[in-house]
């Protein structure tokens, strides 16, 4: 009588499901929903034994797939963190065999067993870095029309123009992707009824996620034509009544 043959495939999945109840799967993805990221440094972190640390790069927009082993008498715990990326914010989702604590850092994960599989999501998004120019006048009460503003940071980066007016801030959102920021300033259109002062929104240090406020002050200027303008009919009336008290007075013998 021949002997039984077991195919090779049948012995690997018989191998495969023996050693599966003594690993736990996690699949780690990481979605980029802003941009300026290429990847993510993650680190993973189980415990209390067989004590486990592992630190990798994951590119962005993609998946990794690593076994982690569990104890033999019991569950583990596992966090999966990744790094600080400057200008980014970090958001962790998780799910599966395992309980999903989601109110720790991370994507924590306790009663780790053998056979379990596990999900993270980390979404890597902009922080909203906002830079907001206010303006003020003086030596005027009434309203005045708008004057546009630029933005320059350099680093080849266009900003649109803006109109700023008293209580009609300007407001500009930027990408900051270095963790030292960087210098922006702001210039404002010359114009002949104002003088304009931009000290307070020079040479600002702009970092990941701040929100800079500054002030451009625009004194008024009044031209001597305005003021003819204003007071000129009643100066004028004034003037020829007095030149002409003055003719009469020499006509008169």
């Amino acid at each position: 009588m021949r002997g039984l043959l077991i195919p090779p495939l049948v012995l690997l999945l018989c191998a495969f499901s023996v050693q599966a109840d003594e690993f736990a799967l996690f699949t780690v993805d990481v979605n980029l929903k802003g941009a300026g990221v290429d990847s993510v440094n993650v680190r993973v972190v189980c415990g209390p034994s067989p004590g486990l640390d592992v630190r990798f790069e994951i590119p962005v927009d993609s998946t990794r797939t690593f076994t982690v082993p569990t104890a033999a008498d019991g569950e583990i715990s596992c966090v999966l963190t990744a790094g600080p990326v400057p200008g980014q914010k970090l958001t962790f989702l998780g799910d599966g065999g395992s309980v999903f604590e989601s109110d720790g850092p991370g994507c924590r994960f306790s009663g780790v067993g053998g056979g379990h599989s596990n999900f993270c999501q980390i979404q890597v998004e902009n922080k909203e870095t906002r830079l907001t120019v206010f303006k003020h006048w003086i030596g005027t009460s009434k309203a005045e029309k708008d004057v546009a503003v630029s933005l320059d940071c350099g680093r080849g980066l266009n900003h649109p123009t803006l109109p700023v007016n008293k209580g009609k801030p300007a407001e500009w959102s930027l990408v900051v992707n270095d963790e030292d920021g960087f210098l922006c300033s702001v210039s404002e259109a010359a114009g002949e009824s104002y003088t304009s002062d931009v000290s307070d929104c020079e040479a600002l240090l702009i970092l990941p996620g701040a929100e800079e406020e500054c002030t451009v002050v625009n004194t008024k200027v009044v031209k001597m034509i305005e003021v003819f303008n204003r007071y000129g009919l009643a100066v004028m009336i004034l003037a020829f009544m007095v030149v002409g008290g003055f003719a009469a007075r020499r006509a008169i013998p």
